[in-house]
């Protein structure tokens, strides 16, 4: 039986995210084609090969086909791996194997690691096929036609339904397994009419393309019976026009379709743990306000708390916004934010997370950008903050300029003038001050975050995230944790960019010291007085040794109910 390689590299785009514990369609796509024509499949990820080299490369030494997916389009950091390398990529090319490899994802456009650089053309002669089109589609032309087109782009999706469905079994050979967030493909391009933004990828091939509901619902039960229970519709450049309603303004929100899609999801897949969502553009909503919150009103109906839809602002100055034909001006943009925190800002239960929140992404560094594009992003997040809303996360970069993209040209000629100095001033007034006090409206004091896998420890801090879309960071205060321990917390302080937890509900006979001083108010001295006076059957009882009658109702917020029902 033939036998073939798919090599993950991880991919970062605007509408795709296949860095771990994320696997993108790509991969899942071309382990489908294989399946297809009956090939035997190995799946492995650019850290295995990393951790272990030598048994990888024996792997695809006997492959008959390898296919390699990597590529980033937006700069970013990462914890669950590191996405592939130009060297690493030109070390795998070269080694000796019999089978043909093919390189396709976000990488053919071109290498680039950082925000603010140009992005390096490719130059592998070790590749046997650079894949400029659509790779899943090229490889199966090769494998049905034994033709090679690197160029060749699929129309429609109805080989990705049926490779889709094939290719589901692959995530079982993922290394974070079952711990994984499959990312959905629901559309491909941008439904934006007319000229996009400057530094746009995702709509500079002028292919829009919308996958129909069956062919998402088919593939999530596949995923499901696979054992995914973590879902993403990532892969889409605006949630809220999906299977939208054309306008003269654009497309229109088309809140049925949303229903039947959230729906299907929740019945094709029952006992799913995740679902969520990521990009949504904020000019819909200045458009449609009506027909937006009737969307959005859908999308919180049905996704699990914690959602995000990820806003592109970019940048509020007039000028920038105008030459780099951006979304949303100042104005539009804080009523973008204002409706979704109106209509799926609310909580399922009074200690959970929000359902739906916006997500804001900046870019600095576009043409014509100054220092004053800085001070009117601040005001924007200062409004914000004194009309009492929230954003569950604020991304600030560098914009990739690549090949073919308008902002190229632009910022020849109007080149950014910020200067460094201030940017890095601007970032660090945006991570002291405001994603703080976001963070204290996003997860309150006590706020409880279920499923917490703990991923690394740091002295008497384990850190740990859900499998979410945006995870926050929880550093939890509870030393006897393990790596891969999974365990449900409650917030007890802030970070710049994360929280801190202990374990909920507080086992307060046998917890260590450490989680008891975490409680605000606690301290050293109080917490260690608890511990002499264990065991407990009540918070009645631990009055005896504290203090401070105020700080009962404190430590009863992170005990179980049955401790706090027993001391009234």
């Amino acid at each position: 039986m033939p036998f073939g390689v798919v090599f993950d590299g991880y991919v970062d785009e605007p509408a795709c995210l296949g860095v771990p514990p994320y696997i993108s369609p790509y991969v899942r796509y071309c382990a489908g084609v294989l399946r297809y024509f009956n090939y035997d499949i190995a799946y492995c990820t650019c850290d295995q090969w990393r951790e272990d080299r030598s048994a990888i490369e024996d792997v695809m030494a006997k492959a008959d086909i390898i296919v390699i997916i990597a590529g980033l389009t937006v700069p970013g950091r990462y914890r669950g791996g590191s996405p592939l390398l130009l060297s690493e990529l030109q070390s795998i090319a070269g080694l000796r194997r019999k089978g043909l490899i093919f390189l396709g994802g976000p990488i053919v456009a071109g290498y680039a690691m950082q925000g603010g650089r140009n992005a390096l053309k490719l130059d592998l002669e070790d590749i046997d096929c650079l894949v400029t089109g659509d790779v899943e589609e090229v490889l199966f032309r090769y494998l049905s036609k034994g033709e090679i087109v690197p160029n060749l782009k699929r129309r429609g999706y109805d080989g990705v339904n049926v490779w889709s469905r094939l290719g589901s079994e692959a995530v079982k050979l993922h290394p974070w397994y079952p711990w994984i967030m499959a990312e959905m493909e629901l559309s491909r391009g941008c439904d934006r009419i007319g000229a996009h933004c400057s530094f746009c990828t995702e709509g500079k091939s002028g292919i829009f393309e919308e996958r129909s509901t069956e062919g998402i619902l088919e593939e999530m039960e596949s995923l499901y019976r696979s054992g995914v229970r973590a879902f993403r519709f990532g892969r889409c450049s605006n949630i809220l026009t999906y299977h939208g309603i054309a306008s003269q303004k654009g497309r229109m929100p088309n809140p049925r379709a949303l229903e039947e899609l959230y729906r299907g999801s929740r019945q094709a897949c029952p006992n799913l743990t995740v679902l969520h969502t990521d990009n949504a553009n904020p000019r819909t909503i200045a458009d449609f306000p009506d027909q937006s919150a009737e969307a959005i009103s859908v999308i919180s109906k049905y996704d699990t708390e914690g959602d995000v839809l990820s806003f592109g602002i970019e940048s509020l100055d007039p000028f920038v916004k105008k030459i780099n034909n951006l979304k949303v001006d100042f104005d539009e943009a804080i009523f973008a934010v204002r409706l979704v925190n109106e209509v799926g800002g609310w909580r399922p239960t009074p200690r959970s997370l929000p359902k739906v929140l916006p997500g804001l992404n900046f870019l600095v560094g576009l043409a014509g950008d100054t220092d004053k594009a800085l001070e009117l992003n601040a005001a924007f997040l200062k409004q914000i903050l004194n009309e009492g809303l929230a954003v569950r996360r604020i991304n600030i970069r560098k914009p990739m300029v690549f090949e073919g993209a308008l902002l190229k040209d632009l910022l020849s000629t109007c080149p950014s003038r910020v200067k460094e100095k201030h940017y890095k001033k601007w970032k660090e007034w945006v991570r002291d001050e405001i994603d703080r006090a976001f963070l204290q409206r996003v997860a309150p004091l006590g706020c409880i975050l279920k499923n917490v896998l703990i991923e690394e420890k740091s002295g008497k801090l384990s850190f740990g995230r859900q499998l979410a879309t945006y995870p926050l960071l929880v550093g939890i205060v509870d030393e006897t944790l393990r790596p891969g321990d999974v365990i449900t917390t409650s917030v007890v302080d802030y970070g710049r960019r994360s929280v801190t937890g202990i374990p909920f509900p507080l086992d307060i006979n046998n917890c260590p010291p450490s989680s008891l001083m975490a409680i605000p108010g606690i301290g050293k001295a109080r917490a260690m007085r608890i511990v002499q006076g264990r065991p407990y059957s009540t918070i009645g009882e631990i009055r005896k040794v504290l203090d401070d009658e105020s700080l009962i109702d404190a430590l009863a917020l992170f005990l179980s109910t049955d401790q706090i029902l027993h001391s009234q």
